[in-house]
Protein backbone atom coordinates (compact mmCIF):
# COMPACT_ATOMS: atom_id res chain seq x y z
CA UNK A 1 0.00 0.00 0.00
CA UNK A 2 1.22 3.51 -0.83
CA UNK A 3 0.61 6.98 1.20
CA UNK A 4 1.33 10.41 1.03
CA UNK A 5 1.23 11.91 4.93
CA UNK A 6 2.56 15.11 5.85
CA UNK A 7 4.64 15.31 9.14
CA UNK A 8 4.50 17.98 11.43
CA UNK A 9 7.92 18.90 13.65
CA UNK A 10 10.02 21.15 14.64
CA UNK A 11 12.38 20.69 12.47
CA UNK A 12 12.24 19.82 8.47
CA UNK A 13 10.91 16.26 7.36
CA UNK A 14 14.21 15.21 5.59
CA UNK A 15 15.87 14.46 8.52
CA UNK A 16 13.40 11.41 9.85
CA UNK A 17 14.28 11.33 13.62
CA UNK A 18 13.53 8.50 15.76
CA UNK A 19 9.80 8.25 16.11
CA UNK A 20 8.77 10.49 13.13
CA UNK A 21 5.93 8.40 12.48
CA UNK A 22 4.04 10.19 16.09
CA UNK A 23 4.34 13.02 14.20
CA UNK A 24 2.23 12.12 10.65
CA UNK A 25 -0.83 13.98 9.79
CA UNK A 26 -3.27 13.50 7.01
CA UNK A 27 -2.61 10.36 5.88
CA UNK A 28 -3.97 9.18 2.49
CA UNK A 29 -3.73 5.66 1.05
CA UNK A 30 -3.20 4.95 -2.33
CA UNK A 31 -3.35 0.88 -4.31
CA UNK A 32 -0.84 2.64 -6.93
CA UNK A 33 2.24 4.43 -6.76
CA UNK A 34 1.06 6.64 -9.70
CA UNK A 35 -2.18 7.81 -7.82
CA UNK A 36 0.74 8.10 -5.15
CA UNK A 37 2.83 10.42 -6.78
CA UNK A 38 -0.14 12.62 -8.43
CA UNK A 39 -1.65 13.47 -5.30
CA UNK A 40 1.64 14.18 -3.59
CA UNK A 41 2.26 16.67 -6.84
CA UNK A 42 -0.99 18.49 -6.10
CA UNK A 43 -0.49 18.61 -2.62
CA UNK A 44 3.13 20.54 -2.89
CA UNK A 45 1.29 22.89 -4.91
CA UNK A 46 -1.40 23.45 -2.61
CA UNK A 47 1.21 24.01 0.36
CA UNK A 48 3.06 26.66 -2.01
CA UNK A 49 -0.04 28.10 -1.59
CA UNK A 50 -0.78 28.20 1.91
CA UNK A 51 2.71 28.45 3.26
CA UNK A 52 4.77 31.65 2.93
CA UNK A 53 8.10 30.48 2.80
CA UNK A 54 9.55 27.05 2.14
CA UNK A 55 13.12 25.00 2.46
CA UNK A 56 14.48 22.35 0.11
CA UNK A 57 16.23 19.37 1.81
CA UNK A 58 17.37 15.77 1.22
CA UNK A 59 15.51 13.21 -0.66
CA UNK A 60 13.97 15.72 -2.73
CA UNK A 61 11.90 16.86 0.35
CA UNK A 62 10.24 19.95 0.91
CA UNK A 63 9.52 21.65 4.30
CA UNK A 64 6.90 24.39 4.54
CA UNK A 65 6.09 26.89 7.13
CA UNK A 66 5.02 30.26 8.67
CA UNK A 67 7.36 32.32 10.08
CA UNK A 68 4.57 33.17 12.74
CA UNK A 69 4.07 28.91 13.37
CA UNK A 70 5.73 29.01 16.86
CA UNK A 71 5.68 26.27 20.01
CA UNK A 72 7.26 26.46 23.00
CA UNK A 73 9.94 23.81 23.80
CA UNK A 74 10.25 23.39 27.22
CA UNK A 75 13.23 21.59 27.16
CA UNK A 76 15.16 23.93 25.38
CA UNK A 77 13.39 26.99 26.87
CA UNK A 78 12.44 28.89 23.38
CA UNK A 79 9.99 29.07 20.51
CA UNK A 80 10.15 26.60 17.73
CA UNK A 81 9.86 26.87 14.32
CA UNK A 82 6.82 24.34 13.49
CA UNK A 83 7.79 22.50 9.74
CA UNK A 84 5.42 20.46 7.82
CA UNK A 85 6.98 18.20 5.23
CA UNK A 86 4.90 16.01 2.75
CA UNK A 87 5.93 12.04 2.75
CA UNK A 88 5.51 9.11 0.36
CA UNK A 89 5.23 6.18 2.18
CA UNK A 90 5.27 2.26 1.04
CA UNK A 91 3.96 0.25 3.60
CA UNK A 92 4.47 2.70 6.11
CA UNK A 93 8.09 3.11 5.75
CA UNK A 94 9.13 6.33 4.12
CA UNK A 95 9.91 6.33 0.18
CA UNK A 96 11.70 8.58 -1.62
CA UNK A 97 10.49 10.27 -5.40
CA UNK A 98 12.20 11.12 -7.78
CA UNK A 99 12.43 15.07 -7.99
CA UNK A 100 9.54 16.45 -9.51
CA UNK A 101 10.48 18.67 -11.86
CA UNK A 102 7.93 21.28 -12.24
CA UNK A 103 7.11 21.51 -8.58
CA UNK A 104 8.84 24.73 -7.16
Amino acid sequence: MYQVAVLKADYEGWWLFEGWQDDLTDIKDFNSEMGMINYYEKLIEQMAEEYHTYQKGRYHLIAFYNACELEYCEDCEEDLQIFYTPLCMKNNAFMEVPKIMNIL
